[in-house]
């Protein structure tokens, strides 16, 4: 059976907050009755306006009756505007509706509430939260109270809600990753890429750029190559990742090798920063087979 909400009697038939209570019970229903006449009430009592559409039916359609029983006939209008003056006063705060509930979000910086996806800052991954969700916001918070995200409550399904900032955190962190892993395949294919690594922070390089250019040498020219050129350099006193390749485009020069061409990719970081394992060409070769007679 549907469940009819009463609202209590201080100060009006309504509480300011009657709402709120109205529109989490409306999408109750019995088994067997979800029909079109119910799930459109749902969608109406998720509305935005929802409070203003109350408002309106208490003063044009409640207020608007006769009061039962009364010989004068006096409309509920003027019945509660004599008897407001006897009535309990509202409280001074509002009555506490909101959603509070424990949350722990998964391998992504999002937590999933109401069907919908919201953003939270990267470290706090996997580690337990308060999720406070009132009729317009939703928060997230320890157990201090401290509010760590808060977001516009979103009503729809599905989407994905962020905030910018969060974004921008997990760029950078996944950014500083990259160059980190990045400087330890460098060091991990070329012996003298420690040291090297090492003059250019005593110069006050910028890591990230050289380290960028000299694994985009090691990819072109081998770790055997970028390995003669770093000592070269080093020897030199030249520690650059620009010296470096100047090393190695003598050096493929003085052999006659052909030149090497840079592979040309858009400005899209999602792409320039992704790296592609190589594979055993093997498995191409094997398509050139006689297929085996199935046994």
């Amino acid at each position: 059976m549907s469940r009819i909400i009463h609202a209590p009697r201080r100060g009006s038939f309504a509480a300011p907050r009657a709402a709120a209570l109205a529109a989490s019970y409306a999408t109750t229903r019995s088994p067997g009755l979800a029909g079109p006449s119910t799930t459109a009430a749902s969608a109406r009592c998720r509305d935005v306006d929802v409070n203003a559409r109350l408002a309106g039916w208490i003063e044009r359609t409640a207020n608007a009756r006769k009061v039962p029983g009364d010989p004068e006939g006096r409309l509920v209008r003027a019945a509660l505007v004599e008897e407001k003056p006897r009535l309990l006063p509202l409280p001074e705060h509002p009555w506490g509706c909101d959603t509070v509930k424990a949350i722990t979000s998964g391998k992504q910086p999002y937590i999933r509430f109401d069907r919908n996806d919201y953003s939270i800052p990267h470290h706090l991954v996997g580690k337990p939260l308060t999720l406070v969700a009132s009729e317009t916001l939703v928060r997230m918070t320890n157990s201090g109270g401290h509010v760590f995200a808060s977001h516009a409550r979103s009503y729809d399904q599905k989407q994905v809600i962020e905030d910018p900032t969060h974004v921008a955190e997990l760029a950078r962190e996944k950014r500083r990753a990259h160059e980190l892993r990045g400087r330890d395949r460098l060091r991990a294919s070329c012996p003298s890429a420690d040291p090297f690594v090492e003059a250019l922070a005593l110069r006050g390089e910028n890591l990230g750029g050289h380290v960028s250019r000299l694994l985009v040498l090691l990819d072109r020219y081998g770790t055997a190559e970028v390995e003669a050129a770093l000592r070269d350099a080093l020897g030199r006193g030249a520690v650059s990742a620009a010296s470096v390749a100047h090393i190695l485009d003598q050096r493929s020069r003085a052999r006659k090798a052909a030149p090497k061409l840079d592979v040309v990719l858009p400005d899209d970081p999602r792409v320039r920063d992704l790296r592609v394992t190589p594979h055993d060409l093997g498995t191409y070769d094997a398509l050139c087979l006689p297929k085996k007679e199935i046994p």
